[in-house]
């Protein structure tokens, strides 16, 4: 009875150490992706006070998502990626202030804090294709915002968390920045004709529908070559009105049509439909 007592007892602590060693583990190696520092490589992007500039920057602004995020106001809101972490993303207006052109730049495009470490939740793999006239528009539009609110305070990585970092399922932005950079193939060039749709899809459609824009792979988002079966009138439905191709109401694409996609002029939705209705018919699709 001792000698069963003691096994039993030598099983449960060897069981509590492997579990403290997973523990350990967990914690060391998601500290080291939240401490990892990146090179800092130059931008040259100044702010303009140009009316046509911090207009262009606006509508950047709107139709690649920058509100969503960060609210009417770019103050800053609360977000939750995953379950079990909350970040609040950055008050733009003071972020500007803080950080100077070309380090907020910098934020936007690598998605890299002033010391070289990453920032999280910041869909920088999205703008690292922006040209720098595009960035320069976006900056110069915060940089003419007047101040207001509260900073928000550094993310708290909990146990969830370092666990969502370890399993994958929580990546750093420069992370996601390096695992896309080989994308190209993915989101499709198709030459010089479509690369106004491709460019447009790159800082807008892929944030939703990844930067390959073929969806997620449980289905929930789907492929752009849906778009196969849309006509340019229905597209032109889609990005106004949130509806789809047989006229039925898409709640999420409702719900991004009226304060971002609205936004779009004309000639971009015709030539984001040019691009996604050759990319459709260039790749096997449902």
């Amino acid at each position: 009875m001792n000698q069963a007592l003691k096994w039993t007892g030598l099983g449960a602590a060897a069981v509590a150490g492997l579990a403290l060693l997973a523990v350990a583990f967990a914690w060391l190696y998601s500290e080291s992706v939240i401490a990892r520092h990146y090179p800092l490589l130059s931008m040259d992007v100044r702010a303009s006070n140009k009316p046509e500039t911090i207009a262009r920057g606006l509508h950047l602004a709107k139709i690649a998502g920058c509100f969503g995020c960060h609210g009417e106001t770019l103050h800053g809101r609360l977000l939750q990626p995953i379950p079990g972490f909350k970040i609040r993303s950055a008050n733009l207006t003071l972020s500007i202030r803080a950080l100077g052109d070309e380090q907020f730049a910098r934020a936007l495009r690598d998605g890299l804090k002033p010391d070289g470490t990453s920032l999280w939740v910041m869909p920088s793999e999205d703008y690292v294709y922006m040209n720098n006239a595009d960035i320069a528009a976006i900056v110069s539009y915060v940089d003419s915002l007047p101040a207001g609110g509260q900073q928000a305070s550094p993310p708290k990585f909990k146990r969830r968390a370092r666990i969502a970092i370890l399993t994958g399922d929580l990546e750093s932005s420069a992370m996601r920045i390096d695992e896309d950079s080989d994308d190209d193939v993915a989101s499709l060039y198709l030459g010089p004709r479509y690369e106004g749709g491709r460019y447009i899809a790159r800082i807008s459609c892929a944030q939703c529908h990844a930067l390959d824009l073929n969806g997620t792979a449980d289905g929930s988002v789907p492929s752009l070559t849906a778009i196969s079966r849309y006509s340019l009138h229905d597209f032109f439905d889609l990005m106004r009105r949130g509806w789809g191709h047989d006229h039925r109401n898409l709640p999420v694409m409702d719900a991004l049509a009226k304060p971002r996609f609205s936004d779009f002029k004309d000639y971009e939705v015709m030539a984001l439909y040019d691009y996604l209705s050759a990319r459709a018919n260039a790749l096997p699709h449902d």
